[in-house]
C-alpha cells in the first residue's frame, strides 16, 4: 500500500523554514556582539547597552529551536515510513532532540545571564567569564548537530525519500560541523571559536541544508513512501 504523507510533511517543512528565518533574524540582532578575545570592558558595555536587543534575539532563537525540533521529527517520520527496520530514523529524532535541548538551554542561560548582569551593574566586571563560556558551549554544540546530520545522510542513502545527492551534501555538512567544533582544542585567528570560519561557515551550510530540505517538504516533492508492513500471524 502506498502512503502519501502530503500535508503533514508540508507543515514540518514550513516549521524548518520558519526556524531558519528566526535564527537568521536573531543572528542579525546579535551581529555587533563582541568576540571572546574582546576586552572585559567591551563585553560588559555590550551586555549593559544592548539588553533589549539581546532579549529579543533570545526569544526568537528559542522559538527557532522549538521549530527546529518539529522539522527534525518530520524528517524522522519520513525516514521511518520508508525504512521501518532501520535504526537511522530513531537516531535522527534523538539527535534533533539532543541538539534542541542544548540549544534551548544555551539560549535561555545566555538571556538570563545578560538580564542579570545588566540589572546588577556591580557584576559586569565578571561578564567576560560566562560570555566566553557560552561561546565555547555553542561551538562544541556542533558535535551534537553532527549526529542527526550523519543519521540523515545514512537514511537518505538507504531510501529514496530525498535525492541521492542530498546524502552526500548532508554528510559533508556533518563533517564541517565536527571540524568547527574541534576548534576549541586550540585554534586561533580565523579558527578561533566563534570566528567567521569556525562559527559562521558551519552555520551557513546547516542553514542551506535546512532550506533545501524544507523546500522539498513544502513542495511535497517527495516520492511515494511505501512502508514495509509485517503480515500478522495466522491463516491468510
Amino acid at each position: 500500500m502506498t502512503v502519501r504523507e502530503g500535508h503533514e510533511m508540508r507543515w514540518g517543512g514550513l516549521a524548518g523554514l520558519a526556524s531558519l528565518v528566526l535564527a537568521i533574524v536573531a543572528g542579525i540582532l546579535l551581529r555587533n556582539a563582541p568576540g571572546i578575545v574582546a576586552s572585559p570592558e567591551t563585553i560588559a558595555m555590550y551586555l549593559a547597552g544592548s539588553l533589549r536587543t539581546i532579549m529579543a534575539a533570545v526569544v526568537l532563537a528559542a522559538a527557532a529551536v522549538a521549530l527546529f525540533m518539529w522539522f527534525g521529527a518530520t524528517l524522522a517520520t519520513a525516514f521511518r515510513l520508508a525504512d521501518p527496520d532501520s535504526d537511522a530514523p530513531a537516531v535522527v529524532l534523538s539527535g534533533f532532540a539532543l541538539t534542541a535541548a542544548i540549544g534551548f538551554m544555551a539560549t535561555a542561560v545566555f538571556g538570563g545571564m545578560a538580564y542579570t548582569l545588566a540589572s546588577y551593574p556591580a557584576l559586569l566586571v565578571l561578564a567576560a567569564l560566562p560570555y566566553t563560556a557560552l561561546t565555547i558551549v555553542g561551538t562544541i554544540a556542533g558535535l551534537a548537530i553532527a549526529l542527526p546530520l550523519a543519521a540523515c545522510a545514512v537514511a537518505m542513502a538507504r531510501t529514496d525519500v530525498f535525492p541521492r545527492w542530498m546524502a552526500w551534501f548532508t554528510g559533508f555538512v556533518a563533517v564541517i560541523r565536527v571540524l568547527g567544533a574541534i576548534t576549541v582544542l586550540g585554534g586561533g585567528g580565523v579558527l578561533m571559536p566563534g570566528s567567521a570560519l569556525a562559527g559562521m561557515l558551519p552555520g551557513a551550510l546547516t542553514g542551506l541544508w535546512m532550506l533545501v530540505l524544507g523546500g522539498y517538504l513544502v513542495r511535497e516533492h517527495l516520492p511515494s513512501i511505501s512502508p514495509q508492513r509485517r503480515q500478522a500471524p495466522g491463516p491468510a
